[in-house]
């Protein structure tokens, strides 16, 4: 089984992307896994700052319904 078939395929993406040809080099490969894990990490921030701001809501909605009672 051929190396390519072993990368994953939005490293191989990515890297045609960029323009590292078919065969991919080292560098190309770095690159293409720092920009994929760096947008993870960016998605994952902005989704658990989203359910925190959520929560923080719903915990003030709460606060106000009990001070209104």
């Amino acid at each position: 089984m051929s190396i390519r078939y072993m990368i994953p395929g939005v490293v191989l993406m990515t890297a045609s992307i960029l323009g590292l040809g078919d065969k991919p080099s080292a560098f190309g490969q770095t690159l293409a896994l720092l920009i994929t894990f760096i947008g993870i990490g960016i998605f994952v921030t902005a989704l658990v700052g989203y359910i925190v701001g959520q929560v923080l809501a719903e915990h003030r909605q709460n606060q106000e319904r009990q001070q209104s009672l």
